[in-house]
């Protein structure tokens, strides 16, 4: 009884064939959502945004402190 309450919950909503939901949102939307969530999920788990500058753009090291996000920068090829 429970399961056919749950895919009735679903009914309403557009479907493709193979069952997947269609969205109206865009591809620079879903990344921008997903960022926004990613950096929500970093700060309250206690980490700060740490942002070195590799090549013409700025990119971000999430660490626990500098010192950790030195070692990160350095794995990932930001700083030398």
């Amino acid at each position: 009884m429970a399961m056919a309450v749950a895919m009735g919950a679903f009914g309403g909503m557009p479907q493709t064939s193979g069952g997947e939901f269609i969205s109206d949102e865009t591809d620079t939307e879903r990344k921008k959502r997903l960022a926004i969530a990613d950096a929500k999920r970093n700060r309250a788990n206690g980490l700060l945004e740490f942002k070195y500058k590799h090549g013409l753009i700025y990119e971000s090291v999430w660490a626990i402190n500098q010192k950790n996000a030195d070692k990160k920068a350095k794995k990932l090829g930001y700083i030398n």
